[in-house]
């Protein structure tokens, strides 16, 4: 899981290719984006609105507080200063979640606060309490855009937590509600992930190739990317091996380096299906490479990679026969490429 916007209204996490990404906290872009910009405009408050609420201006202040800890946060998250956010940032979040509880965050009658809790709750780790934060929400029906919002934060939630089939119903829900193209295309990105996590290839390529057919050319910078290494990855496990490698090298049109895959804001479900993603990369980087030294290494890191695939799935692993039998179709086009390397070429001719 999971590449981070929703349109026009802030994002949630980016997309997901499975599981919590240890400790840069994907999604916080998200999280700040609606710390900045989701709090509804407002009246200046009436002498009749403070008697009714004498306690608004103070919950106010504190929400006002927390947010700039926030805006702190991505601030240094932007900086070269990267080393310094797993130090400090964790420190922010967690005066910030004080402060919103202490604003009575957990109850607020304001979605867009709800919402803003239960993602500084799941970014500290407290993916339970976000889930029943989220859930309370959702109870109260809130309106349509909060719904959306919020069925796709659960469904986020859902992922960290290992419960797939409640991922996918709440994408479901989501999807009911959300109107705009690129949006639609994450969600349904997200939902075909956990779709493989279960097993269902079938419904996993169909929901990658939904979510592709949604994108305009400028969209697929953004968003089409990691859906494109979702669908190769599916594809492979598919028995479409080469399908898989044309889509990393369509991938790799749009973002050459793979950074979007190896971003704050993705993160694989389970974590040791980084493994297939790098062991897939280096192969199609193998095939690609025009140097013989760079062809070798790149094979290398890919039987590499799908050793480490293997050595780190549990043995209920619905993808580890595969992952042995591609390891050891790697290193035999591995070997008959270094061969063909090897042999010499005919003789060039002399120069006069």
């Amino acid at each position: 899981m999971s590449q981070e916007p929703r349109l026009p209204r802030p994002p949630r996490s980016p997309g997901r290719a499975r599981s919590p990404r240890p400790p840069l906290l994907p999604g916080l872009a998200a999280l700040l984006a609606l710390a900045l910009a989701a709090a509804p405009l407002r009246a200046a408050p009436t002498v009749w609105s403070r008697a009714l609420d004498p306690a608004a201006d103070e919950r106010a202040a504190l929400i006002a507080q927390a947010d700039a800890l926030l805006a702190r946060y991505d601030r240094l998250r932007r900086s070269p200063l990267l080393e310094r956010v797993d130090e400090i940032g964790p420190l922010w979040l967690r005066e910030a979640r004080t402060l919103y509880e202490r604003a009575g965050a957990p109850a607020s009658r304001e979605p867009s606060v709800r919402l803003r809790y239960a993602d500084i709750l799941e970014h500290l780790g407290d993916v339970e309490g976000a889930v029943a934060t989220l859930e309370g929400l959702l109870r109260a029906n809130p309106p349509a855009p909060s719904r959306a919002d919020a069925w796709h934060a659960l469904a986020v939630c859902y992922a960290r937590l290992g419960r797939y089939t409640e991922e996918i119903k709440a994408y479901d829900e989501a999807l009911a509600l959300e109107p705009h193209a690129a949006s639609r295309a994450l969600l349904l990105a997200n939902q075909a992930e956990a779709h493989m996590a279960l097993g269902d290839i079938t419904a996993a390529v169909e929901g990658y190739r939904a979510a592709l057919s949604t994108l305009g050319s400028l969209d697929m910078f953004r968003y089409g990317v990691t859906t494109l290494w979702g669908l190769a990855v599916a594809l492979d496990r598919s028995g479409d091996l080469e399908g898989a490698i044309e889509h990393i090298r369509l991938a790799r049109t749009y973002d050459r380096n793979d950074q979007q895959i190896n971003g704050a804001g993705w993160f694989y479900v389970p974590p040791y299906d980084d493994a297939w993603y790098a062991a897939l990369g280096h192969w199609a980087a193998a095939r690609s490479a025009e140097l013989g030294a760079a062809r070798a290494e790149a094979y290398l890191q890919a039987v590499a990679a799908w050793e480490s695939y293997i050595a780190r799935a549990p043995g209920n692993d619905h993808w580890v026969a595969l992952a042995k039998a591609r390891r050891a179709q790697c290193d035999r086009e591995r070997e008959q490429t270094m061969k063909r390397l090897r042999k010499p070429g005919p003789a060039a001719p002399l120069r006069r």
